[in-house]
């Protein structure tokens, strides 16, 4: 556990610490409330932020804390700059979670493309999965996202949909891909609420009446 807490804490004053330098950013904290196939009924309770340096650098990324004792923190820092199709990301990933004595470290990056209110990425990452002294790595791992802004001129209001492979904070079966719908509403310049619902189905290229995971999530969030 002391394990887990150290590695969480340092990806979490890699990721907060720049906010005193940021240009503009947004940060966020959040209830999740669900259930997964493999521990049932969870809560859990996520802090996430993002600082934009300038107009082509920033780093997001967050960390989260759930009832099936899972920890997870993550650092992502991107370069983007504009193209002629659209605006052009290049992305790193730091990740790390622990749950039930087993240590997940990820390193990975990814590229992607936004084109008015659509974006896509793809990527890769090379885990290492690691218990007491056995260790286990992937080296090639796959993960994408696929989204629409559905309210790209409001100025309040946002509301998001994605499916992707890519939400690392619910990594356990990387291989799964999920539907998500996050909203965002600002009722003031700075200060907002956000809620979101995530589907994992138990099935990858085939409909199933199962699920594998299914959450919600609600909070609030400043932006400057």
């Amino acid at each position: 556990m002391k394990h887990k807490k150290l590695i969480t804490l340092l990806l979490a004053l890699t990721t907060f610490a720049p906010l005193l330098r940021a240009q503009d950013g947004y940060i966020g904290v959040a209830l999740r409330a669900g259930n997964i196939a493999t521990f049932g009924n969870f809560g859990g309770l996520t802090l996430e932020a993002q600082h934009n340096f300038n107009d082509t650098f920033a780093v997001r990324g967050g960390i989260m804390s759930t009832t099936y004792e899972r920890m997870a923190a993550d650092v992502r820092p991107s370069y983007s700059f504009d193209a002629p199709f659209g605006t052009l990301h290049f992305e790193a990933l730091l990740h790390y979670a622990g749950q039930n004595n087993i240590n997940n470290y990820v390193l990975g990056g990814c590229v992607g493309i936004d084109v008015r209110n659509l974006w896509v990425k793809a990527g890769y990452y090379h885990r290492t999965l690691v218990s007491g002294s056995d260790k286990l790595a992937e080296p090639f791992n796959v993960y994408y996202s696929f989204g629409v802004s559905c309210l790209p001129k409001v100025e309040d209001w946002d509301l998001e949909v994605e499916f992707t492979n890519g939400r690392f904070f619910d990594l356990d079966r990387h291989y799964l891909p999920s539907l998500a719908v996050d909203g965002w509403w600002y009722g003031s310049d700075k200060v907002g609420v956000n809620l979101g619902v995530c589907y994992t189905s138990t099935g990858v290229f085939h409909i199933s009446s199962d699920f594998y995971r299914l959450y919600t999530t609600l909070g609030i969030c400043y932006r400057w």
